[in-house]
């Protein structure tokens, strides 16, 4: 991970003193196709409050409730977003895994979102077409840290950087009110302008430098359920470390397109060397051979760039992957969480 000594104090002391300003919402340009195009030119997101449906939204939030009691850190009797400070010592469950809620991804909890028809009716209304959704999500609990000043910028980074050209807007939703203390989602409006950050000497993560990255810029707001970020892959952002008393930051980050652009080919992998892709894709059933160069960004499931010999064993026979292409050759391939 990034030494993001420099910029977490930076980032304490901005949230603190008020110097992160705040998003702007969108809700005004819902059915104005240009004026929505030229807010995301100009800015690199929307923000919509209280569009997506709140029944959906509460059935998703009492699952993460449920999970959290069953693990032990919110009290069986207590139905609402409370930590009882149990800590984790002799849990099956660490700080770790609650950043990407591993259980999540393997029952598909996204698509209670992605399947539900009102929540792609509102989608269609916000993106101008009907949505596209890729099997690419993360599940956070992100519970309070003990060091309320300490590295409040958790991981700078650009999504496009891993996912190269990848075409997708990235939607970030909260489940509950996430308020400056909960910490949520900072996004550098407008940043998605300019160059890719991150530095390309030090892989395989090859993180955002701290001190490239200005304060000037960050944005975000005080979330309530039903809101939803819609942003660039180039847009720069982090996760804000979690300073509350007792709440968890309950989040859902997922990847959509307009269905009637360019969509990347998903589908089970028949084979895979260093050399080339061979995918069924799951919606024509047809096999589709790639090749893979030195510019493919081969994923692997923590974000690092698999290279050379360790290719082939990034991924097991038959698995659902996604492979966004370019001119013949896979530009990214990364696994799909379904």
């Amino acid at each position: 991970m990034v030494d993001s000594t420099e910029l977490s104090v930076q980032g304490a002391e901005a949230i603190e003193t008020g110097r992160i300003g705040t998003l702007k919402t969108a809700n005004h340009l819902i059915g104005d196709r240009e004026g929505l195009r030229r807010a995301w030119e100009r800015d690199g997101y929307w923000y919509f409050k209280g569009v997506l449906d709140q029944n959906v939204i509460a059935k998703m939030r009492r699952v993460w409730i449920d999970y959290l009691q069953r693990n032990g850190l919110i009290d069986a009797d207590v139905n609402v977003n409370r930590y009882n400070h149990s800590g984790f010592d002799g849990k099956d469950i660490s700080v770790a895994e609650l950043s990407r809620i591993s259980e999540f991804s393997e029952r598909n909890i996204h698509t209670m979102i992605t399947e539900d028809p009102q929540i792609n009716e509102s989608m269609k209304s916000l993106l101008g077409a009907d949505p596209f959704w890729l099997p690419i999500a993360e599940y956070r609990a992100n519970p309070p840290i003990s060091d309320p000043v300490a590295d409040r910028f958790i991981y700078p980074h650009q999504d496009g950087f891993y996912s190269r050209g990848m075409e997708m807007k990235i939607c970030w939703i909260p489940l509950d009110n996430i308020d400056w203390e909960v910490g949520g989602c900072a996004w550098i409006e407008g940043a998605h302008r300019g160059p890719i950050l991150h530095d390309l000497t030090k892989p395989p993560l090859f993180p955002i430098p701290a001190d490239v990255v200005s304060m000037e810029g960050w944005k975000s707001a005080d979330f309530e359920p039903g809101d939803i970020v819609i942003f660039d892959l180039n847009l720069p952002h982090s996760g804000l470390t979690n300073i509350s008393k007792d709440r968890f930051r309950l989040s859902l980050d997922i990847r959509v397109t307009e269905a009637s652009g360019k969509v990347p080919s998903i589908g089970e992998l028949v084979s895979l060397s260093e050399e080339q892709l061979t995918l069924r894709n799951e919606r024509t059933g047809a096999e589709e051979i790639y090749a893979i160069d030195a510019q493919t960004y081969v994923r692997s499931a923590d974000g690092k760039k698999r290279e050379g010999a360790d290719i082939p064993n990034t991924f097991k026979p038959r698995e659902t992957v996604i492979v966004n292409s370019l001119d013949g050759r896979v530009a990214t391939l990364v696994r799909s969480i379904h």
